[in-house]
């Protein structure tokens, strides 16, 4: 029997600089052929973490024996289970990337079978610092991101408590400083266009400078639900959590980012980019961000899915996502930036997607 599994994959926070905890917080759920959870069931999980590559070399493994609830949902701490390869603590995060491969024994034993191999997009802060030994200072800087174009340099610096954004676009040639405090522990960080965003395990932080001054402007959001993850395009990026979206864009003279908030329903199953368009999709339901008009706001646009959500695809400015039963394409290439949905009806079983 194959099962279909969503995840749900939190970073857990820092408690302190000199002792880092080491696990990571994971959710899933598994369905049957026929769309029905694996419910109130022992189920045996078995963890790789790959370097460089879903074919990398497992670098540490571990497993597990965990219940599902009603809804076929279980979760664990990856770094806490029983060790069969590698050792956890001694993961080097900050060395090339990492993905992470889930085998499942529906049955509760050994005889695992794969349901997915992920890159982890974001290096878990707290795991980072560990690993790199940061200095105690509260204020030690974690990394830099830079975007640019013909007409715009951003670089911003942040470390634990604060993120700097540096900008430069004046006829005079002097760039300018930008200060920005931050709250809670530092995940990650994306860069898109002439837009940068900070996230925190609380707070969501956009850079933006689109004018001829070169001084570059912050704006902040906080955020619920637990972080997942970020994804960037065009001049778009939306940083998400297990019940909300963050879209930020900004595309005005004046410079400032906005941000647009979402609420989501279900389990996250994914998210995808193409141009200045972002799809987050769920279990049961898909969220089109999208922003193409001179005010630089971005808009939402939601569609309910049916059927066992399978992936998505994107081209050009075009988004495609798509069920077992059904096909949802999302575009946006009006002055009012607002992306619109389109639903198609499949007959037969979904065997591959193509773009151009």
């Amino acid at each position: 029997m194959k099962y279909y599994y969503t995840i749900t994959l939190l970073l857990l926070s820092l408690i302190s600089f000199a002792q880092a905890p080491q696990g990571i917080s994971y959710q899933a759920v598994a369905f049957d052929t026929n769309g029905n959870p694996v419910s109130n069931s022992n189920v045996g999980i078995r963890i790789s973490i790959l370097d460089n590559s879903a074919t990398g070399v497992t670098v540490y493994q571990e497993t597990h024996e965990k219940p599902t609830n009603n809804q076929g949902l279980f979760n664990l701490n990856i770094g806490q289970g029983t060790p069969s390869e590698g050792t956890f603590s001694e993961i080097k995060w900050g060395e090339n990337s990492k993905f992470l491969k889930v085998e499942i024994d529906a049955s509760g034993g050994t005889n695992y079978t794969i349901t997915g191999t992920n890159e982890l997009m974001s290096v878990p802060y707290a795991l980072y610092a560990a690993n790199v030994n940061l200095s105690s200072a509260t204020n030690s800087i974690k990394t830099s991101i830079t975007t640019g174009n013909q007409t715009s340099e951003i670089i911003v610096l942040y470390t634990s408590t604060h993120a700097y954004g540096f900008s430069q676009n004046a006829s005079s040639g002097s760039g300018s400083w930008s200060s920005q405090a931050i709250s809670g522990n530092p995940i990650g960080a994306v860069a898109s266009g002439n837009n940068i965003v900070i996230y925190t395990d609380t707070h969501v932080y956009g850079f933006s400078r689109y004018t001829s001054s070169g001084s570059g402007t912050w704006s902040s959001q906080a955020i619920s639900g637990i972080p997942i993850d970020a994804i960037a395009s065009g001049r778009n990026i939306v940083v998400y959590t297990d019940t909300y979206a963050y879209g930020f864009s900004q595309y005005t003279s004046s410079g400032s980012g906005t941000w647009s908030t979402r609420t989501i329903s279900g389990t996250i199953a994914g998210a995808v980019a193409s141009r200045d368009n972002i799809v987050i999709y769920t279990n049961s339901n898909a969220y089109g961000f999208s922003e193409y008009s001179s005010s630089g706001s971005g808009t939402w646009s939601s569609q309910s899915l049916s059927g066992n959500t399978i992936g998505a695809i994107g081209s050009k400015k075009s988004i495609v996502v798509y069920t077992n039963t059904h096909a949802y394409g999302f575009s946006q290439y009006t002055s009012s930036g607002s992306g619109t949905w389109s639903s198609q009806a499949l007959s037969g079983t979904p065997i591959e997607i193509i773009s151009k």
